[in-house]
């Protein structure tokens, strides 16, 4: 295209409030000097290019949320992003043009990229991953409407936000409800939701700029994901208020972890991004805090709002049911009728959807493999809705993941023509043993291998990095078929299919819930590790769990086990303090580890604290020794009983905070009841 020709395209697109992508094929050098004689005013360059236009790695897109080009040059030389690609995406305004440069459509999916690294666990196998996702990509990109270069005709101009129209007819309507959470009844949260470029995160930042510069004395919390996921809302409030986002004051960030863990009382709280926070941790928020906005991203590239919307709206029509909802539809920087947008949903799934199919009667299994679902447009957009709609992270390199990944197993679980569930498989193990003894020693971590890596690197189990495992990455019924007992059905298809392939163990890792783990141990799986850290967005700790496919392997298998239990105690006491005890409890049930036999001495101290008068601080490490002696009698009490014994005894838990989740009056009425449980349970033969 000429200078000309270019100029006068954009112009019609910024008129019409639409975007074009332009695809430069052939040699990279070639493209990089084609795309810069289309290059606007204020270009974003992601991938290999010239220094003058600053050119950015994948792993740095998010740098560039919140802000506007009208030019993107997306180099798929090196490596195709697919979340940089749909974070970018919609920084592209109306009149923008979105240059993608790949090699010869015919020749790229088999191209070695650069971003295949990511799916495999050593650089030299990158030759391991499928070439399904480019090949969509191609067959999804040709003929697309978003690829003409006709300039498009409307009769009526298109009018972008600016200084004669501050705010998009939805944000105005939505701006006053903000207002009202604060200022009217208690208990009525709202919910904002819209696709992303909607202006949803601005208008956040906005109504806080306002509410603050009406009552400056105002403590308003938000809270999201990630710090980083803020940052525009931060920037909108702080240009409200004439000043910077590091000198606001007022308005602060506070981690989902944090502010369901610690005591925060704000006078409003901003829940942005809501659809990648655990239910769970909604939940703790909307019982501490009685005026709250939730805001939440529908079809994103970090994740999706579907999920949300079924499992949440439920806890709320519970709990707050005078709860309002406002939908965000109109585009902030482009029109509706911007073909673009519907083409990045198309490419990287993000408008997939799943039918609620009809209880069923005689499910069946399959296999289905990558080339297979790649070639079959249908069944992809059914199979990744489902995962969408099961899990708050499901994001755009989970699908390049699915139809690329070369260790991948993809099982369905279907009735006739509709999709009951899904579950992704990873093949993992059998490590070199130099590289598993570097792993063990810390001196290696590859990517992958998860669940041999975690054995052998945090567990120290040195045999483990010569074992093969079939660990589940995700397993996801429709929602709607909940409590049909599928998820198991579906777990016994694994380990059945997986025993006959000779694979050692079946295992998973998973952020750990006292309402998830019974599912994994009702299967038989034995947990295996518990890791320190919280995770920031899930506030859960990850579990390993394990099942021995072959009977050679079980009592390896138990003395892993027996290892972990009789760590668990040392952990609970530091790392894992704040770990549920209701959880603690599901880790140890049916445990055959034994502790060490109590002496006269440490049975004389339990007895002294539970019948007389001793001090608990000094009664303590007896105390410990008693409860790890007698994990069986965990199982006949009450989960209020459970978590006073293992709270106390190994959690050194705060006895103000020990007290409120009880309801007793304080420390002393705490001890009281420890006492007179200890008391009843020593009356037990079994526990004497």
């Amino acid at each position: 295209m000429t200078l000309q020709e270019v100029t006068l395209l954009r112009e019609a697109l910024a008129r019409a409030g639409e975007r074009r992508l332009i695809w430069l094929e052939g040699e990279e050098a070639d493209c990089i000097a084609r795309a810069q004689s289309l290059l606007g005013e204020t270009v974003f360059w992601l991938g290999a290019g010239p220094e003058c236009y600053a050119p950015q790695p994948a792993a740095k897109a998010q740098q560039r949320l919140g802000q506007e080009c009208d030019t993107l040059v997306f180099n798929a030389f090196s490596g195709f992003h697919p979340d940089a690609f749909g974070a970018l995406a919609g920084t592209l305004c109306a009149g923008g043009l979105l240059l993608l440069l790949t090699p010869p459509r015919a020749q790229w999916p088999a191209w070695p990229d650069p971003d295949r690294i990511r799916l495999v666990a050593q650089p030299e196998e990158a030759g391991r991953a499928g070439h399904g996702f480019i090949a969509r990509l191609v067959r999804l990109l040709e003929g697309d409407p978003a690829l003409s270069l006709e300039p498009p005709v409307c009769s009526q101009p298109w009018q972008p936000i600016g200084p004669e129209r501050r705010l998009s007819c939805d944000q105005t309507r939505a701006l006053p409800a903000i207002h009202k959470v604060l200022h009217g009844h208690r208990r009525r949260p709202l919910v904002l939701s819209a696709d992303r470029g909607r202006g949803k995160s601005a208008l956040l930042g906005l109504a806080a700029a306002e509410l603050l510069r009406q009552q400056p004395a105002l403590n308003i919390v938000v809270t999201a994901p990630s710090q980083a996921t803020v940052a525009t809302l931060f920037a909108h409030a702080a240009r409200g208020l004439d000043t910077t986002p590091e000198q606001l004051t007022g308005l602060s960030y506070c981690s989902p972890d944090r502010l369901v863990h610690e005591a925060m009382n704000p006078d409003l709280l901003l829940v942005d991004e809501a659809a990648a926070i655990p239910t769970p941790l909604l939940e703790a928020m909307l019982a501490r805090h009685s005026r709250i906005v939730f805001a939440t991203t529908e079809h994103g590239y970090e994740g999706t709002g579907r999920g949300f919307h079924l499992r949440f709206k439920r806890v709320l029509d519970s709990q707050t049911p005078e709860w309002q909802e406002i939908h965000l539809s109109e585009p902030i920087r482009w029109s509706e009728r911007d073909p673009l947008e519907p083409l990045i949903f198309r490419l990287l799934g993000l408008n997939a959807e799943v039918a609620t199919p009809l209880p069923p009667t005689s499910p069946s299994w399959r296999l289905v493999s990558q080339e297979a679902l790649a070639s079959d447009e249908a069944l992809l957009n059914q199979l990744f809705g489902l995962l969408v709609l099961a899990h708050y992270q499901t994001t755009p390199s989970d699908l390049r993941s699915l139809l690329e990944s070369p260790d991948l197993d993809i099982h369905l679980l279907e009735q006739d023509a509709s999709l009951l569930g899904v579950a992704l498989v990873a093949r993992e193990g059998e490590i070199e043993p130099e590289l598993a003894e570097a792993i063990w020693a810390g001196r290696r971590r590859p990517r992958g291998h998860l669940l041999p890596q975690s054995l052998l690197a945090h567990a120290g189990f040195k045999t483990a990095g010569g074992r093969s495992y079939a660990r589940v990455m995700r397993i996801a019924i429709h929602p709607e078929l909940h409590r049909h007992g599928l998820g198991s059905l579906l777990l016994g298809r694994l380990e059945e299919h997986y025993r006959q392939a000779g694979i050692d163990y079946l295992g998973s890792a998973f952020s750990a819930s006292a309402d998830l783990l019974p599912f994994w141990r009702k299967a038989g799986l034995e947990v295996l590790r518990i890791g320190l850290q919280r995770d920031a967005a899930s506030g859960c700790h990850a579990a390993l769990l394990l099942k021995a496919l072959k009977p050679g392997h079980e009592p390896e298998l138990d003395q892993w086990q027996q290892r972990f239990v009789r760590q668990l105690p040392t952990l609970l006491a530091g790392e894992l303090k704040g770990l549920d005890p209701e959880l603690v409890w599901q880790c140890l049930q049916g445990s055959t580890a034994t502790a060490a036999e109590l002496g006269e001495f440490e049975r004389d101290e339990v007895e002294c604290f539970a019948l007389h008068h001793k001090p608990f601080e000094l009664s303590q490490s007896s105390l410990q020794l008693w409860l790890a002696r007698h994990l069986a009698v965990l199982g006949s009490l009450t989960p209020e009983e459970r978590y006073l014994l293992i709270a106390a005894i190994w959690q050194y838990a705060d006895w103000g905070r020990l007290a409120a989740r009880l309801q007793l009056a304080g420390k002393p009425a705490v001890i009281k009841s420890l006492r007179a449980l200890l008391a009843r349970l020593l009356s037990s033969p079994t526990t004497r």
